[in-house]
């Protein structure tokens, strides 16, 4: 079952109605998952600050990324000078963690995107993809 802790990253102006949409749909999930769904007609919108060819843009290119870490994370972020857009879609990334078989590690409005390269927890196959998508994206500063 999804457990929401004070681990969980809630960090992406989800709203109460959208956290109790996400236990009701992973109710008895009980293993690590990573899932993108389009939001029902009920639930707000959420932002999405993705910039890059999964958004259907141009890729990002060195010249308008700023380098720079975000809050609470160590290594820099991609970041560009470009408004929030709004999404429907919402991304949910759970799994086991200290005894819980399903906690809610992060959810955020948009499509799947892979950890930054400079999360030191990537290694091997996971930080070239992670290198290779985060050359053409970026967030919204």
């Amino acid at each position: 079952m999804l457990t929401i802790t004070t681990h969980s990253h809630l960090d992406h102006d989800l709203t109460a109605a959208h956290l109790a949409f996400m236990l009701e749909r992973y109710k008895g999930w009980d293993e690590f998952f990573l899932d993108t769904v389009e939001l029902p007609k009920h639930l707000p919108s959420l932002c999405c600050g993705l910039y890059g060819p999964t958004m259907g843009d141009a890729p990002v290119l060195d010249a308008d990324v700023v380098l720079q870490p975000r809050t609470g994370r160590a290594w820099p972020s991609r970041l560009v000078d470009r408004p929030m857009r709004t999404t429907r879609l919402l991304t949910t990334v759970a799994g086991p963690h200290e005894g819980l078989s399903c906690m809610l590690y992060t959810s955020y409005g948009g499509p799947e995107a892979p950890r930054e390269p400079g999360d030191p927890s990537l290694v091997g196959d996971a930080l070239a993809k992670a290198t290779a998508f985060w050359a053409q994206h970026a967030l919204a500063r």
